[in-house]
């Protein structure tokens, strides 16, 4: 005996396992927010060391423009410049105050250097590699350069002057000394806290972004399930939304609920047209079935009753299936094609058919005027089927009267077919059908509309049943709804709602 198995959930590829949209884009947001950071911190530092350099160089030059105009104002102040350089390096080491991460060198041939230099310098001035480095470098007469040394565990950053007076003889040179390393280290002190800070602010982002993916994500998520496991034989699985989410992903969900909407409805229509069709051709096979078994061939007037019989019910079972169809293609997207159409000739050409259905006082009451866009066919199609019913249940000589309106938004009666169906718009047309038959009793309204609804008071009237629903389809194609008002024995008015300005995707019919 063969076993049946249920449909395996199809699986993914290796390749796709583990790399979720919320892995992909929490590694894509980190990668960002650190390459963020690090721009930021390289632009910035990098600014801050040239900061740095330049404002060593410019205080080096400083000082020794200091000494320079010291040098041109003499010991005296007066203006006969100094003639020994040894006693313009001490009155100058005497007057300025050197920074706190600097040094003043003074060389004078012959004679020990002399120095001074802030409290808090972490080098010696007197150092002998600074003094080598000062003796070998090459410096015009009267002019300055600036070097760089690295030396006692730090750089130092010097400017060299060769210092030229009336009388003096002997070479003198002038040192300006600035632990630029120092300095340098304090930056670098910054670039560690800030990388500190950054690696936090990084984690921190991290986990931030993994907790709101989380949330923004979820539809996805559960989109993702929901597709799982549906299955052709139950469609009614859809995807939980928040309404107070509003991203594209919520979005996705909501319109992963209409999709299955549709297709739900579109399976459930498929399955009543069937079921609709299997039984209502039950009847008229069995029909012909049970007068083709009992027909007598060699009596030729049973054979022609029969015929006749046959005849009638094939006919019957042709405007079934025709019917069934119909209701079928209201679920197209082609199933109404408008065009413009003017609503005066469209009631006299109504009004011109529906006097062919029967002896009644035919009125016509055309109020609406101008051109719309409506499928002409079908409106004369739903307003023959009203007319055709208004004919059926009502006796010969009663009026029957067609009417058509323009009724703008305000009109309190707007809330009752917007309520029925109808989509919104700043005007409406109405097409309605009245006639003095026989009515609908009331507790028989709801279900009129209904595929092969019958009222109590009609079981024994000729007809499919699915007039209504086809009337109701075509007006729903349009956007629009059909409100019945009825009182038993008295009579019953349709209306048809038709928005003027039609939605650009009218809503399906749904007719079950």
């Amino acid at each position: 005996m063969s076993q049946q198995h249920e449909p395996e959930e199809p699986r993914l590829p290796a390749r796709f396992l583990g790399r979720t949209v919320r892995r992909r884009l929490l590694v894509l947001i980190t990668l960002m927010l650190g390459l963020t950071l690090l721009l930021t911190g390289v632009l910035t530092f990098a600014v801050q060391y040239a900061t740095v350099s330049e404002r060593v160089d410019r205080d080096l030059e400083q000082e020794i423009g200091e000494l320079t105009l010291l040098a041109q104002s003499g010991p005296a102040r007066d203006g006969p410049p100094y003639d020994n350089a040894a006693d313009l390096f001490l009155d100058f080491m005497n007057v300025a105050v050197a920074g706190e991460d600097e040094a003043f060198l003074g060389m004078l041939e012959g004679e020990q250097p002399i120095y001074s230099g802030g409290t808090g310098r972490s080098f010696n001035p007197i150092d002998p590699e600074i003094i080598e480095t000062v003796d070998a470098l090459d410096v015009a007469d009267g002019r300055a350069r600036t070097a760089t040394l690295r030396t006692q565990g730090t750089t130092l950053r010097m400017i060299v002057a060769d210092v030229q007076l009336p009388g003096e003889t002997r070479d003198a040179r002038f040192v300006v000394l600035n632990d630029f390393g120092s300095q340098r280290a304090l930056v670098n002190r910054q670039v560690m806290t800030y990388a500190g800070v950054s690696l936090l602010m990084l984690l921190a982002g991290g986990a931030a972004a993994h907790l709101v993916l989380g949330r923004l994500l979820r539809p996805l998520q559960a989109l993702r399930e929901a597709t799982a496991r549906i299955h052709p034989e139950d469609l009614s699985m859809r995807v939980d939304v928040n309404s107070a989410e509003n991203t594209d992903v919520a979005e996705l969900a909501i319109r992963f609920n209409q999709m299955l909407d549709r297709i739900e409805d579109g399976v459930r229509q498929q399955r009543q047209f069937l079921d609709d069709a299997a039984h209502e051709l039950r009847t008229p096979l069995t029909i012909l079935r049970g007068n083709t078994e009992l027909l007598q061939a060699d009596d030729p007037e049973d054979v022609a009753t029969t015929r006749v019989l046959l005849l009638d019910e094939l006919d019957r079972m042709q405007r079934l299936v025709d019917d069934l169809l119909i209701l079928a293609r209201a679920q197209r997207p082609d199933f109404i094609r408008r065009s413009p159409t003017e609503l005066a000739e469209l009631a006299v050409e109504c009004m011109d058919r529906m006097t062919n259905l029967g002896e009644r006082q035919w009125r016509l009451t055309a109020d609406a005027e101008g051109e719309v866009l409506v499928d002409r066919q079908r409106l004369i199609q739903a307003l023959l089927q009203l007319a055709a019913n208004a004919v059926k249940f009502s006796e010969p000589g009663s009026k029957v009267e067609l009417a058509t309106a323009l009724v703008p938004q305000d009109d309190p009666r707007v809330l009752d077919a917007i309520a029925a169906g109808a989509a919104e718009a700043p005007e409406y047309i109405t097409l309605s059908i009245t006639d003095q038959g026989r009515g609908i009793p009331e507790s028989q309204l709801e279900r009129v509309f209904d595929r092969f609804g019958r009222g109590e008071n009609s079981v024994n009237t000729e007809g499919s049943g699915l007039g209504l629903a086809i009337v109701k389809a075509i007006v729903e194609a349009h956007g629009g709804a059909v409100i019945v008002k009825s009182t038993e024995g008295i009579g019953s008015r349709f209306t048809l709602w038709l928005p003027t300005d039609p939605p650009e995707e009218p809503p399906h019919s749904d007719v079950a």
